[in-house]
């Protein structure tokens, strides 16, 4: 692949929904173009950008891939993402590195819930994007129903440059808007519209002359005067309005069939904004004379090693070579650099301004790290991925599990920055948390595949505390005679409790020197220790005050064990007598969705046992404030989607312990204590 000029290279992700067609186009643009001789189909598991395991086996994409196409003496760098939400992170990388998109619409569901993230995504980097109408050959398809939609959706920017030549089993060609001629043969020559389509040909080109000529007064006044613009005005008109984003072109086709797809990219081509136009985004000033890349993409290869994608934008990246990573304070030697195209590998002594490869083996760097000169550093923004909200506690099958786990865990958080592993300190489990259960499910699948390491998945444990209602005095006796010494410990404790989240206090009164200096630290570690395997149902008991007041000793038979065991004694029955309760953790949950679900939403919430304290509308969706415990949420991430279509987004933070409602109490007690049981027999 010969190296091109920044002006002559287009980095694009295809967006979408799940299933409307993504990675069966990027294999129709790969096959049009020449740069496969075989058409892939996703049923086969042969397509050039869905070439992980994983993917094949499930007929899905799950990480974003590269598929560059040459197409008019220009590089069109393809980057076809994931359209499942679980997947989201794949998508929030591939945009980074991009100037524009190319959404994928699903001829016959149109607008779907995957449709809504893209363009909020899209909103989020600002990028310009067309729509591609895919599968126009199947039953049910209606281009004029979906361009409506989009219309509706997106505003009068929306505008037809191909619509379909037949429908479903006719489907055989587009016509095109601008030049008015028919492509019934993606490599033949045109041909002119048929008769039939005249009418409706010239409804949509009507549309497009309207909405390109308010893009600027001297269009405006000569469609108003003359009533038609020539063709070179509206495709530089249209040139201008895409990058403005005020211009969203809409094409027909079938990737499957490999219709429509000539007229793609003869428009990313002509209107989608070059490499050279990309503004840059960086922390630090920009010195052009300097060289900067943005790794966007880390993958972990138990055999190759790291993989790290890169996108070039100062200057150019050459092989063997030495570069800075300012966020690691890191020298990183960049070895032989490669163009990717799904996995086939393409070794290239240099990655040009703008371009995009592949270098492995780097020791430090990490998705979203900058390499640059030392002497000269520039520092690219990063990513803001989101937070993931979906978790699973993870246990090593064997003990060869175990010891590979680690390291196999930080593999995989490396290549994908949407996970999170963590040891939970109350609890004690390790805790992995993700995007959504087939996220975490599909990750613990390839660390098996890739590292030999099996898991199993559970629910994670809630962590609870325990904590006392009133104020009891008791007394801890530990008396032992045996040959020769003996145990003597006795103490006399108040148990006190104190407001929410003050902790725990332990208070020495001991007067007179009933118990020496030397056995009260004593006392009050066997105090901690007991609340620490807690009394109720085996959680740690919080906020309340010991206060030692009382006690004996034994001149020979006393010691620091024996005291320390009365203390234990000593709280226990206290914290028996003064009335346990148990607290629960309290999640401060931030609920949006679409108007019409709010009320479904919020009667489930209600169900959750929670507390809404607040609903703000804006722009046809709400947000739901509210507290509701974490034991009703562990799975919200599903549940919420299933409510809403796939359509409700939430946030979730701590915000603090309350009692538990006496109505749940006692079942969950028992419960709690049964589990605790199981676990260690």
């Amino acid at each position: 692949m010969r190296s091109y000029s920044s002006d002559a290279i287009r980095n694009v992700s295809l967006l979408g929904h799940g299933g409307a067609g993504k990675t069966s186009l990027a294999e129709a643009l790969l096959f049009h173009s020449g740069a496969i001789t075989r058409l892939g189909r996703v049923d086969d598991g042969t397509t050039t950008t869905d070439f992980d395991p994983d993917e094949t086996r499930r007929s899905m994409s799950i990480s974003a891939a590269l598929a560059p196409v040459e197409w008019r003496d220009t590089k069109i760098n393809v980057l076809d993402v994931p359209g499942y939400a679980d997947f989201f992170g794949e998508v929030v990388q591939a945009t980074r590195v991009v100037e524009s998109a190319v959404l994928v619409v699903d001829g016959v569901s149109g607008i779907q819930v995957g449709t809504d993230a893209a363009l909020r995504q899209l909103d989020a980097e600002q990028l310009p994007f067309l729509v591609f109408v895919n599968k126009l050959e199947r039953e049910n398809t209606d281009f004029g129903r979906v361009f409506e939609q989009l219309r509706d959706r997106l505003g009068r920017g929306v505008v037809a440059l191909t619509i379909p030549l037949g429908s479903e089993g006719t489907f055989r060609g587009v016509a095109d808007i601008v030049s008015q001629q028919a492509l019934l043969d993606e490599k033949g020559p045109p041909e002119p519209v048929p008769s039939e389509l005249a009418d409706r040909h010239a409804e949509y080109r009507e549309m497009l002359m309207e909405s390109v000529a308010e893009l600027d007064d001297d269009l405006l006044t000569k469609y108003l005067e003359e009533g038609a613009l020539s063709e070179d005005e509206i495709r530089s008109a249209l040139r201008r309005g895409v990058a403005e984003r005020r211009i969203i072109p809409v094409l027909a086709g079938s990737a499957l069939h490999v219709r429509g797809v000539r007229s793609l990219l003869d428009l990313l081509v002509d209107c989608a904004p070059a490499a050279a136009d990309a503004p840059i985004e960086a922390e630090t000033p920009v010195d052009a004379a300097g060289r900067a890349a943005l790794v966007f993409k880390t993958v972990s290869d138990p055999f190759i090693g790291r993989l790290s994608f890169l996108r070039a934008y100062v200057g150019e990246i050459r092989s063997d070579s030495h570069l800075w990573n300012p966020a690691k304070q890191k020298d990183e030697r960049v070895g032989q650099l490669f163009f990717m195209r799904g996995k086939h590998q393409e070794p290239t002594p240099a990655i040009g301004r703008g371009d995009i490869g592949v270098v492995a083996k780097l020791s430090e760097t990490g998705s979203g790290d900058t390499l640059t000169q030392r002497d000269n550093p520039i520092t690219l923004e990063g990513m803001r991925f989101p937070e993931p909200l979906f978790a699973v506690a993870i246990q090593p099958k064997s003990k060869s599990d175990l010891e590979k786990l680690s390291p196999s865990l930080a593999r995989v958080v490396e290549e994908d920055p949407t996970l999170r592993v963590q040891r939970d300190p109350a609890t004690g489990e390790l805790i992995l948390s993700g995007l959504g259960e087939s996220h975490l499910e599909i990750t613990c699948e390839r660390m098996q595949r890739k590292f030999g390491v099996s898991v199993t998945l559970a629910q994670p444990r809630v962590p609870y505390r325990e904590t006392v209602r009133g104020t009891s005095k008791a007394e801890g006796r530990y008396v032992r005679q045996t040959g020769g010494h003996g145990q003597y410990g006795v103490c006399w404790i108040e148990v006190v409790p104190l407001s929410r989240g003050a902790g725990f206090e332990f208070v020495d009164r001991i007067v007179g020197g009933v118990v020496s200096h030397g056995y009260r630290p004593a006392v009050e570690k066997g105090i901690r220790e007991a609340m620490e395997e807690g009394v109720l149902a085996g959680y740690p008991v919080v906020d309340v005050r010991a206060i030692l007041y009382d006690g004996k000793e034994h001149s020979v038979d006393s010691s620091e064990l024996a005291f320390k065991i009365a203390g234990s004694l000593a709280f226990k029955k206290a914290a028996t007598d003064a009335g346990l309760e148990l607290l629960e953790p309290i999640m401060e949950i931030e609920v949006t969705v679409p108007d019409e679900f709010t009320g479904d939403v919020i009667s489930d919430l209600n169900t959750r046992r929670a507390q809404v304290h607040g609903m703000n509308p804006s722009g046809g969706t709400t947000t739901i404030e509210a507290h509701v415990p974490q034991a009703e949420v562990l799975r919200y991430a599903t549940d919420l989607r299933g409510l809403t279509q796939g359509r409700g987004t939430y946030s979730v933070q701590f915000s603090h312990y309350q009692e538990v409602p006496t109505h749940v109490v006692q079942p969950l007690v028992e419960r709690l204590r049964a589990d605790r049981a199981a676990r260690k027999s």
